[in-house]
C-alpha cells in the first residue's frame, strides 16, 4: 500500500498533471486552429498580411508554443532526471 506522502506518489502525480495539461494544450490547439482556420477562410482573400492569411500566423506561433510544451513535458528536467537515476541505479 503506498503512503500519500511517498516521494514516488508525489512524482508520480506531477507527472500525470503534466502529461494531463499537455494533452490539454494540444487538444485546444487543434480545434481553436481549425475554427480560426474556417473564419478565415470565410473572411474572404483581402485579410492578409505578408502574403499569408491571419490565421496561419497564430497557427504557426501557438504551434511553437505547443511543441515547446511537449518538449518540456516528455524531454524536460523531470525526464531527464528520470532517466539520469535509471542509469545511476543500473551502475549500482
Amino acid at each position: 500500500m503506498a503512503v500519500p506522502d511517498d516521494p514516488a506518489m508525489i512524482r508520480a502525480k506531477k507527472r500525470v498533471e503534466e502529461v494531463s495539461a499537455f494533452y490539454y494544450h494540444l487538444m485546444v490547439f487543434v480545434f481553436l486552429g481549425f475554427f480560426l482556420i474556417i473564419i478565415d477562410r470565410m473572411s474572404g482573400p483581402n485579410d492578409r498580411f505578408a502574403g499569408l492569411d491571419w490565421a496561419f500566423w497564430i497557427v504557426l506561433f501557438w504551434g511553437l508554443g505547443v511543441v515547446g510544451h511537449a518538449i518540456s513535458v516528455y524531454f524536460g528536467e523531470s525526464r531527464l532526471q528520470k532517466i539520469y537515476e535509471e542509469e545511476k541505479a543500473r551502475e549500482q
